[in-house]
């Protein structure tokens, strides 16, 4: 009995210091200067590869279907649409090159950046390239395409 009663003492002690560390490691990771240096660790690799996406929103009317897109702010000829049979993909590839050249000491440098995002819809039924209309502005690509109506005769007996 009194081998039972000392082993659930040094339990209870070890189950107090495992909770001291796990408070002292719990003040450590809140400590201001611990809490600012990861802000800005975080806010550096943010920067460092900023990451763009495509927000889609999809909305029918009575006569067709109606496809906004938010996209990083481009130039119109950096986006390209693709259609294949009833799948719609809006790319946009972004290039950059810088170039200088320093006289004075004689030296170039040259710097290129590439980006590219794509983004596949697919589409409520099978279109033709030449129905589909778009419109882009201030970083907005509205995608309209005709709804297909099929009327349904009834014959009379």
């Amino acid at each position: 009995m009194r081998k039972k009663n000392d082993l659930i003492k040094q339990n209870t002690q070890q189950q107090s210091e495992q909770l001291d560390f796990f408070q002292i490691v719990d003040q450590f990771f809140r400590s201001e200067p611990l809490q600012q240096f990861m802000n800005e660790f975080d806010t550096m690799i943010t920067d460092s590869f900023p990451h763009h996406h495509i927000n889609v929103n999809t909305f029918e009317t009575d006569k067709t279907c109606v496809i906004n897109l938010k996209i990083p702010p481009v130039k119109k000829e950096q986006i390209k649409l693709e259609l294949f049979d009833q799948y719609l993909t809006i790319s946009i590839t972004n290039r950059e090159e810088i170039k200088e050249f320093n006289e004075n000491s004689s030296t170039f440098r040259n710097f290129t950046s590439l980006d590219s995002i794509s983004r596949t819809i697919l589409l409520p039924y099978s279109v033709k390239e030449h129905d589909i209309k778009t419109k882009f502005k201030k970083g907005l690509l509205t995608v309209t395409i005709p709804k297909k109506a099929k009327k349904i005769l009834i014959d009379e007996d």
